[in-house]
């Protein structure tokens, strides 16, 4: 299967993942909202049921680590997917508040669970240059489909009954799509067999980084749900808003990570234009559109670096959902923030300024720590390719058969990329193995990783 075709795969794969889980959430906050104030329900959501999905995300990753399989067999997946939407169904018809919380809540486990098997399913199946738009044209088009869902029964089909049938149906999509794109190994790409090895302080660094942008975002707006008894929020329509910036930050991510990271700091400067605006503004709904589309200019990109550090090599797969579980947690920090020191203004802006101001510091340092380093180690692994290629006398077409050879792509791979016939790779293949006394194509590139 080409990459092209897995990368739309997978872009559905999330994008649908995200469409029937997210919007499956709004069904149970409508829900609390019957039983429950919307202070009381902005915390048992924003706050407690983020805990849950963290702590699904944690799960992921601690199994991740010691089994990275585990989470790519067909059927744990699909088990996990079904669970999660018999508990949709139990949270959002709970008689009572308490067991509405309590099916919420493990409703919420399970999204976590779930995002961190696609975010997994991202690192290994989508190579590095395309993982921005990828993600971000996933979660564009789930955020989309929650607004299109919701037009259904004059904006209260997210409330209903009905929707149940739409949940059914997107989830067992989902399970046929995860089994689509794991019907072949997993697309072996050369950087993630390289040797590699993580530093402890590129990981605090990360982490602790991610955890801020994610805290100072969510202080100066958290997305109250007591705007959502005004008459001007229509929360499906505002949130559809969130796709601008998602697929803008995708595409700039996938472009220069260096422009991916300035949008991920502009981004921060919107908690304190609320702080400015939010008494000068008429009504919430300019203030969820403007939240939404800042928020998925770094939403991406707190996704991204972790996913990039992930795919440097196979033990480090258990990272892929790090980076949506530091933004949780920054997330959460936030909320609470913003609930119990919004009355405190003068202590809330002092506190949010002194964090963005060690954010920013922390940001440069992380992104020449992961990213500054590559141009040399490019530069390098360039010469390394010439010297070899100069060794052995390569001829132009035999050079270009064996970089794609190093890359990991198949013959059927190497005849697309060139416009070449199979039988025309085969013949260069067997030149390259000749002028370098190799047996096959595994000890060829082990003979150069060795160079």
């Amino acid at each position: 299967m080409k990459n092209k075709t897995y990368a739309i795969l997978i872009c559905t794969l999330i994008g649908l993942c995200f469409l029937w889980t997210s919007s499956g959430y709004l069904t149970w906050m409508y829900h609390l909202l019957n039983f429950y104030p919307a202070t009381s329900v902005d915390i048992y959501t924003e706050i407690v049921g983020y805990l849950f999905q963290i702590l699904g995300l944690f799960l992921v990753s601690l199994c991740s680590k010691k089994n990275f399989k585990l989470f790519s067999a067909t059927k744990t997946v699909a088990a996990t997917f079904l669970l999660d939407l018999f508990f949709i169904f139990l949270s959002a018809l709970a008689p009572n508040g308490l067991s509405a919380l309590f099916f919420g809540y493990l409703m919420n486990l399970f999204h976590g669970l779930i995002a961190g098997i696609y975010l997994t399913r991202l690192v290994t199946r989508v190579s590095q240059q395309n993982k921005g738009i990828v993600f971000g044209l996933g979660y564009g088009l789930g955020s989309v489909g929650t607004w299109m869902i919701s037009l259904i029964g004059h904006g209260n089909f997210l409330k209903s009954n009905y929707v149940f049938l739409i949940y059914i149906f997107l989830t067992f999509l989902s399970i046929f799509l995860f089994y689509i794109t794991g019907r072949e190994p997993a697309f072996e790409d050369a950087v993630l067999k390289q040797p590699y090895s993580l530093t402890k302080s590129v990981f605090a660094f990360t982490v602790v980084t991610v955890f801020l942008l994610s805290y100072i975002k969510n202080t100066g707006f958290y997305f109250p749900t007591a705007d959502l008894s005004k008459s001007s929020i229509s929360l499906e329509f505002a949130r559809a808003f969130y796709a601008i910036g998602l697929i803008i930050a995708g595409i700039i991510n996938d472009k220069n990570r260096k422009w991916g990271a300035v949008c991920c700091v502009a981004a921060l400067v919107f908690p304190f234009a609320m702080l400015i605006l939010k008494n000068n503004l008429e009504g919430s709904l300019i203030l969820w559109i403007l939240n939404y589309i800042f928020f998925g200019l770094f939403s991406v990109y707190r996704v991204i670096i972790f996913a990039d550090l992930a795919g440097k090599s196979t033990q480090y797969l258990y990272l892929s959902g790090l980076g949506l579980l530091c933004g949780r947690c920054g997330d959460v920090a936030g909320t609470a923030a913003g609930i119990f020191l919004g009355n405190h203004i003068v202590i809330f802006v002092i506190s949010s300024s002194v964090l963005f101001m060690i954010t920013i510091f922390l940001f440069i340092n992380l992104y020449q720590r992961i990213y500054m380093p590559n141009l040399s180690e490019k530069k390098s692994r360039e010469t390394l390719f010439e010297e070899f290629e100069q060794l052995y006398q390569f001829s132009p077409r035999e050079t270009e058969v064996f970089r794609l050879i190093i890359e990991g792509n198949t013959n059927t791979e190497i005849a697309e990329f060139l416009f070449i016939s199979e039988n025309t790779v085969k013949f260069h293949m067997k030149n390259i193995l000749k002028k370098t006394a190799c047996s096959n194509r595994t000890s060829l590139i082990k003979l150069f990783n060795e160079q």
